[in-house]
């Protein structure tokens, strides 16, 4: 197993890498020094990848953007988003603090970015309906997210954590996201425009 996460954190390539290695690098680690004998867990991988993903948004294209924190909202109490917290927990995005918030009905003046564990899969639609055509992120832990309308879905391909992305999802939002970031997707890669 231990094998298998170092090369999650190998084969993860391009600007998130070094993203993901420079975070690690500056605080010892993702998780603080107790976690140093570890490797990172699936989820604290995926966590890392979600804030990666909030890097590399152009949040000052975004109008109305001076508040002094940027939220993200979890639909429902999970795991997942309690990794988001953790690893996100007192980083900046420019001069702006993240905060992750529990709100199962989100709303593009709240919430900025909606993180999905895919056990909130059965509710999602209704909240990705509401913030769809506003610049809010919306990343999904699982396949199906994307289907529903959701821009990245975060995944496990054999012993890997990789992402999809919705092309569509990304310009109905209206949000200025990294091209290379795009072209990490696991099913932009192999020539698709979306799934």
């Amino acid at each position: 197993m231990e094998s298998g996460l170092r090369s999650v954190v190998i084969n993860f390539t391009g600007i998130c890498a070094v993203a993901l290695v420079l975070a690690m690098a500056s605080q010892g680690s993702l998780l603080g020094a107790d976690s140093a004998d570890s490797p990172p867990s699936e989820l604290e991988l995926k966590a890392a990848f979600v804030l990666n993903f909030v890097r590399m948004v152009k949040w000052e294209s975004v109008s109305g953007e001076e508040n002094a924190e940027l939220s993200i909202c979890a639909l429902g109490n999970s795991d997942f988003g309690n990794a988001v917290r953790r690893v996100t927990g007192g980083k900046l995005i420019g001069a702006r603090s993240i905060l992750v918030k529990l709100n199962p009905n989100p709303d593009p003046t709240h919430c900025r970015v909606v993180i999905v564990d895919a056990a909130q899969y059965p509710i999602a639609r209704q909240a990705l309906n509401v913030v769809k055509n506003s610049p809010v992120l919306t990343i999904g832990n699982g396949p199906g997210l994307i289907q529903m309308g959701g821009m990245f879905e975060l995944l496990v391909d054999g012993r890997k954590v990789q992402f999809d992305a919705s092309l569509e999802a990304v310009r109905r939002a209206g949000l200025d996201v990294s091209a290379r970031l795009l072209q990490l997707s696991r099913n932009l890669r192999k020539g698709g425009n979306d799934l």
